[in-house]
């Protein structure tokens, strides 16, 4: 089994057995991640932590606090159970969600809130990332002519946005192995917020 993590958005955790999803939180936390994600994870792990074969958690790009938290767990447990911790791009899961929600997609471009009148995003096609990731203001993104989605996708002037909503863990089971195969290290797209004085 596969337990996956999910904090640059929302607190998402789901335990997978293949495409089949076996436990599931998921919610839209705001701020609190690190209170509200050992919880959740012992609440989707229960007694299974010896089932556990691998973790994957999502690298990003999102909030540069959730994103520390959801891997400093993923590493944590990785090392406590002995099992590998990979990454997967939230963008990623996005596109999962979008393509699984119709199949006959054959690009979307995945758009997600960046704060401070920006967002991410990537354009897809169902075999993986179409060009790399990227962020930007949203009134002077120009995304190619295809199907929008995410919770961004709300963001862009002429959109006709799919509703998604934030990236979920258990729609890791909508992706390819190789597609959750980076390395557990955060993907930031755009420099902090916060500044040394």
């Amino acid at each position: 089994m596969l337990l996956v993590i999910e904090t640059a958005f929302a607190l998402s955790v789901a335990v997978l057995d293949g495409d089949r999803i076996v436990a599931e939180v998921h919610r839209d936390v705001g701020r609190g991640h690190a209170e509200a994600l050992m919880p959740a994870i012992a609440a989707v792990v229960g007694d299974r932590g010896g089932d556990i074969l691998a973790i994957v958690v999502d690298i990003g790009p999102g909030s540069f606090t959730g994103l520390r938290i959801g891997i400093a767990a993923a590493r944590a447990l990785g090392f406590a159970w002995n099992v590998p911790v990979s990454g997967v791009g939230s963008l990623d899961l996005i596109a999962a969600a979008a393509f699984a929600g119709d199949p006959g997609l054959d690009r979307v471009a995945t758009v997600a809130d960046a704060g401070r009148g920006q967002v991410y995003w990537q354009e897809f096609d169902p075999t993986g990332g179409v060009g790399a990731p990227a962020a930007g203001a949203n009134d002077a993104i120009v995304l190619p002519a295809v199907a929008c989605a995410g919770p961004g996708a709300a963001l862009i002037a002429g959109a006709v946005p799919i509703d998604t909503g934030p990236p979920r863990a258990a729609d890791l089971r909508h992706l390819p192995a190789a597609r959750h195969a980076l390395p557990p290290v955060p993907l930031y797209l755009r420099a902090p917020d916060a500044v040394a004085a």
